[in-house]
C-alpha cells in the first residue's frame, strides 16, 4: 500500500511540475501508470523537448497523417538513447491503448534506459495527435 501511495504522489507531483496542457498532463500520467504497472520507474518530464513534441503534433494534425520527426532535432544535449512514439485516435485513452498494443511502441514505453519524456498532444477536429519523445 505504501508503494502505491508513493507512486501516486510521485505521479501527481510530476504532473504539477509540467508546463503543458491538461491533455498532455493526462497522457504523461497514462505513460507513467503503464510503466509503473510493468515494474518500471516513472519518467520525469523533459521541458527542453516540449516545444519539439508539441510542434510535431501540430504538424501531423495539419498534414492529416502520422509521421516521425528528425529525432535528434530539438532535443537537449546530453542524451545517450532516444525514442519516439506517434499516435492518432479519437480519444487519448485510445491512443494510449494503441501504443501499448504495438510491439515497437510498447518497447519504447517500457525501455528501462529511458528516464525522461516530453509529450505533445493536439486535438484537431475529432482526433487527438500525440507525440512522445523518450530520452535516456
Amino acid at each position: 500500500m505504501r508503494r502505491l501511495v508513493s507512486v501516486l504522489v510521485g505521479l501527481a507531483l510530476a504532473t504539477l511540475l509540467v508546463a503543458c496542457t491538461p491533455d498532455e498532463g493526462n497522457h504523461l500520467d497514462a505513460v507513467n501508470r503503464f510503466r509503473t504497472a510493468n515494474g518500471l520507474p516513472a519518467l520525469t518530464w523533459e521541458e527542453g523537448a516540449y516545444a519539439k513534441v508539441h510542434r510535431w503534433s501540430e504538424k501531423m494534425a495539419a498534414d492529416g497523417r502520422l509521421s516521425h520527426s528528425v529525432l535528434t532535432q530539438g532535443v537537449p544535449a546530453g542524451w545517450h538513447v532516444l525514442g519516439e512514439n506517434v499516435a492518432m485516435n479519437p480519444s487519448l485513452d485510445g491512443a494510449m491503448t494503441a501504443l501499448e498494443q504495438s510491439p515497437a511502441h510498447r518497447a519504447n514505453l517500457l525501455n528501462p534506459r529511458f528516464t525522461k519524456v516530453a509529450v505533445g498532444v493536439v486535438k484537431a477536429g475529432t482526433r487527438y495527435w500525440v507525440t512522445e519523445v523518450f530520452i535516456g
